[in-house]
């Protein structure tokens, strides 16, 4: 008796992948969007570009968000060439530590990933 109530109990952890709520980063990010606790983690927003914002702070109130500094694996946002390289799934971009509020390096870059809350 006292194994079929393991046995039940293990079967599938509480919470266990926030139901299908997360929304992971990839396998280049381990931990990133993942659910942790019963609650999604900070991941990668969508696609940002340069004409539209200036921080990341602003990135992610654009898409109802709030921005976590350094909250993506230690990083804060990923830079890239353009929109197309962006929004390849296959593309980690360029990696930064930085404050959410502070300007992003755009270097030679247009379009960026943000770190940001999840709901």
């Amino acid at each position: 008796m006292l194994t079929l109530l393991v046995a039940a109990c293990s079967a599938r952890p509480i919470d266990s992948d926030c139901d299908g709520m997360c929304q992971p980063a990839g396998p280049n990010f381990p931990g990133v969007g993942e659910c942790k606790a019963g609650a999604c983690t900070p991941t990668y927003a969508e696609c940002s570009v340069m004409n539209d914002i200036s921080t990341c702070a602003e990135a992610c109130e654009a898409q109802g968000s709030s921005c976590v500094a350094n909250g993506c694996g230690g990083y804060t946002y990923r830079l890239y060439y353009d929109i197309t390289l962006c929004e390849d799934p296959d593309r980690t971009g360029l990696l930064f530590e930085h404050e959410c509020d502070e300007p992003i390096e755009w270097q030679f870059n247009n379009s960026v990933k943000c770190c940001c809350e999840q709901e």
